[in-house]
């Protein structure tokens, strides 16, 4: 570790302190930096067609990648893309709830009660698949801690251990009450 230390303190000969600290990331100093990014971002280019554009090593592409430089735009990228495809979900969802809402009014005028049933049936899945797009189903399950046998459980241990100790005691039972109702 004194070793490391000492390097840190004092540059080798004749090398420059970024060098020595390690490689600095070429696209990163890059004049067209945003450039290169927006394309890596919306993958408008492959890592070869960004080297050879803006004169750079495919590998240096790859590291700036790699090394995150990019992650929050990719990220924000990524999200975009999520969102745009789930629009096109939802559209083709409704477009199959509007072919079965017609499928239904068709066998209203029949005495086929099965193709009723089903219509029925499959209205009611689309409808389902749209509250799931459009986030206004939510099937997440909820989970109420403080019924929870176990924590129940450490929750008393906790408050039991705490017991020569008042005030931390009486601490740490305000978090645990806060923390539950809020």
């Amino acid at each position: 570790m004194a070793e490391l230390d000492g390097l840190a303190q004092a540059p080798h000969a004749g090398v420059d302190k970024e060098e020595w600290l390690g490689r600095v990331c070429t696209i990163c100093t890059h004049e067209r930096r945003f450039k290169i990014e927006e394309l890596l971002a919306t993958r408008q280019s492959t890592y070869r067609g960004i080297a050879r554009k803006y004169g750079v090593s495919e590998d240096a592409v790859s590291r700036h990648v790699k090394a995150g430089h990019v992650g929050h735009l990719l990220a924000l990228a990524a999200d975009a893309e999520r969102a745009a495809q789930g629009d096109t979900l939802l559209d083709r969802i409704e477009a199959l709830q509007a072919e079965t809402r017609a499928v239904l009014t068709e066998v209203k005028e029949t005495d086929n009660y099965s193709a009723r049933l089903g219509a029925i049936r499959e209205m009611r899945r689309n409808l389902e698949l749209i509250g799931e797009a459009t986030k206004e189903l939510n099937r997440t399950p909820t989970l109420n801690l403080h019924l929870n046998p176990e924590y129940i459980e450490v929750r008393t241990l906790i408050v039991r251990a705490l017991g020569p100790y008042p005030d931390a005691k009486a601490a740490v039972v305000r978090a645990l009450d806060n923390g539950s109702s809020g």
